[in-house]
């Protein structure tokens, strides 16, 4: 039977638990006859009184010992130098295990102190720091701070940013295809880029970004983050045109007002939340796998249907004249705007580039 002999260096009730295991293994299991083993086990450079009659007396004993003060301050300087270095949206797993570890060997148990140790892991990422730090006011539970630890670093991935390299896919719920646009026109209406829902699988007809120009209203760490009290605009990606809607045109096929895309206008548009949204996702700012609907300042939804129209492919058989009755049309599901109850085919899904 070998029992690890306690010498300062592990904290007392770890050492005695690791004495109780091998105990049990090995059939002995009075406490009396486990104590005396304990004792036989201590360093000699560590006195204990001879008092000890239970194993809850020696672990007190061991605490009020020099060798624990010394002990739980080298802990404490592991947890002072502890930085997550998972970046943006890593894995905060095996980061808060230990971390926690540290805490209850060092038994720092004061909430104010873990999170301000939790604040200094990660404090050169200004939006962790100041989320954190909001967040966090007012919590007492040890167990809801690891746990708003964990959100924050995970919004701090998931939250959708502003500008051209940070790329969204909006994914029409009720059919599964991706809001989309090319360099094809509408034979009526306002003749302008067509807007649809393509293809199930992402292409680069599916790629936009968003952008606003008023954000006098956001904290400097949020300037670069989505809100939902933003207003924004959506522009593609591929072809450098703004997404807008327009009641003076109507849309192809089921009359509704039209949406297209155009170099020198735009509509502004705000994100909102749908019910499963506004449970899972409690913070101001717009991530990815939201669930959300985009309204226009005018009070327009965009909605889609499993409603399609066509327009003739000009462009295959342009060089080709004697073809031309051989041309077949391009098939797209209908995007529009409307001012009707908001429904099933209202709800798009947010969806994130990687980079």
């Amino acid at each position: 039977m070998n029992i690890p002999q306690y010498n300062g260096t592990v904290h007392p009730d770890e050492w005695v638990k690791q004495v109780q295991t091998i105990c049990i293994k090995n059939n002995i299991r009075p406490e009396k006859d486990i104590l005396k083993l304990c004792k036989l086990n201590i360093d000699a450079s560590i006195t204990v009184p001879g008092e000890c009659k239970n194993l809850n007396d020696l672990i007190k004993a061991l605490k009020a010992h020099p060798t624990f003060s010394i002990y739980k301050d080298g802990i404490k300087r592991k947890l002072d130098q502890m930085k997550f270095e998972g970046g943006e949206g890593g894995d905060t797993t095996a980061f808060l295990a230990e971390f926690r570890s540290h805490c209850d060997k060092a038994e720092i148990d004061n909430p104010q102190e873990i999170k301000n140790r939790l604040l200094r892991t990660y404090s050169s990422n200004e939006f962790f720091k100041n989320e954190f730090s909001k967040r966090v006011t007012g919590v007492t539970s040890i167990d809801e701070i690891y746990k708003l630890y964990s959100e924050v670093i995970s919004d701090s991935s998931k939250a959708i940013k502003y500008g051209p390299e940070f790329l969204i896919a909006i994914k029409h719920l009720a059919t599964g295809k991706y809001l989309s646009s090319r360099e094809i026109n509408y034979q009526t209406g306002s003749k302008r880029q067509v807007v649809f829902c393509g293809e199930k699988i992402l292409n680069e007809n599916c790629w936009w970004y968003l952008s606003c120009e008023n954000q006098s209203h956001k904290d400097e760490f949020q300037k670069n983050k989505v809100l939902y009290d933003d207003v924004v605009y959506l522009t593609h990606k591929k072809t450098g045109t703004t997404l807008s809607l327009s009641d003076f045109y109507r849309s192809p096929k089921t009359s509704y007002a039209e949406v297209h895309c155009f170099q020198f206008a735009w509509t502004n548009l705000k994100f909102i939340k749908n019910d499963q949204t506004n449970q899972e996702n409690k913070t101001p700012y717009l991530k990815a796998r939201d669930r959300v609907y985009l309204r226009t300042e005018t009070d327009y939804m965009l909605r889609s249907q499993d409603v399609t129209f066509e327009i003739e492919d000009d462009n295959e058989h342009k060089n080709d004249k004697n073809d031309k009755n051989d041309t077949k049309p391009l098939i797209f599901q209908e995007v529009v705007g409307h001012k009707e109850k908001v429904g099933r085919d209202d709800e798009w899904l947010i969806e994130k580039r990687r980079l």
